[in-house]
């Protein structure tokens, strides 16, 4: 309808729809904020369970991170130790080393010494030997010499005794 003033008014029917289409726009919106409400409502209940296990989370950290420390300083007293005991076991085959060299020279000595005196002694026997095996042969041809006249005066002898008989 027009009132004649170039404005269109609005019937009451028109009027009424758009008074429901706007109830029904405000039920939706109330709607909608009930449910942002109550997602807000959930998202605080997160955030601070959130809260609390990022608390929960330092508190484990700061646990972890002074086990570790711990760790590394029992680490740290392990490879002192092991240095250590490294350094003493080098020494102590550096000494049985030494020690065992000496005694490996010891026993050369000794062992040359042993072969000197021997090789004396065998030297020694020869000698002796070589000696008694002259002697031995001397009376060796001393006996066949004698053998040897017996022999030719044996028959002689015979007759004689033969013959004196």
């Amino acid at each position: 309808m027009a009132n004649g003033n170039g404005e269109t008014r609005k019937t009451v029917a028109q009027i009424a729809k758009e008074l429901i289409e706007q109830k029904t726009s405000i039920e939706v919106l109330k709607k909608e904020v009930q449910t942002v409400a109550t997602v807000n409502t959930k998202l605080d209940g997160a955030i601070d369970k959130l809260t609390e296990i990022s608390g929960s989370l330092k508190s484990m950290l700061a646990v972890h991170d002074e086990k570790l420390s711990k760790q590394e300083d029992v680490d740290k007293a392990i490879f002192n130790l092991l240095e250590n005991r490294r350094i003493e076991a080098e020494n102590k085959f550096e000494d049985i080393h030494s020690r065992l060299n000496k005694s490996v020279k010891d026993l050369r000595e000794e062992v040359e010494l042993s072969q000197k005196r021997l090789m004396c002694e065998i030297k020694e026997l020869k000698v002796n030997l070589t000696e008694r095996v002259g002697v031995l042969e001397k009376y060796r041809w001393i006996i066949i010499g004698a053998a040897i006249v017996l022999g030719l005066w044996a028959p002689q002898v015979f007759d004689i005794i033969k013959t004196i008989q």
